[in-house]
Order: structure tokens, then sequence, then C-alpha cells
């Protein structure tokens, strides 16, 4: 189950960087649709695989708030560097 937060972390991390909130709609129905067959694969409870998808989901969206911020970071601190004045010192 780690792994699968890990993973649904960093992909969230890629997404917040590259796109925009509405993209976690459409992925967290496609987890949603895979985690049914999953499930059953490895044996586990309906409650024991909703409590995963869960996980799994809240997992995607706060990676996703973690690479939109990300990017929001190195955006202004380039921006200080390409707008910065030079400082006068002389008068």
């Amino acid at each position: 189950m780690t792994e699968v937060l890990i993973f649904s972390f960093l992909t969230g991390a890629v997404l917040g960087q590259r796109f925009r909130v509405l993209v976690l709609l459409p992925l967290t129905l496609v987890m949603g649709l895979a985690a049914i067959p999953v499930g059953l694969m490895v044996d586990v409870s309906l409650l024991e695989g909703l409590k995963n998808l869960v996980l799994a989901a809240v997992a995607l969206q706060a990676g996703y708030l973690f690479g939109s911020a990300a990017r929001f970071g190195l955006a202004a601190a380039r921006a200080g560097r390409v707008f910065a004045r030079p400082v006068n010192t002389v008068r």
C-alpha cells in the first residue's frame, strides 16, 4: 500500500507542475475503475479496497498541491532574478 501512495503522490506532483486542477477528476475516476479489479485480484474486502482508494486519491491531491506550489515557487524565484533592479550605490 505504501508503494501505491508514493506513486500517487509523485504522479500528482508531476501533474501539478504541468496541468490545471481539472486533470485530477478523470485521473481519480480512472483510479477508482482500476481499484475494483485489482482489489478482486489481491482478495481484499470491499471496505479495505475503498479505504485504499480514498488514501490514494488523497495522496494524488496532496502531490498535486505540492507540485503546483513548487511550480509557483520556482516561477517566483525566476521572476525575481529576471526583473531584479541593479542597486544604485553612487549618489
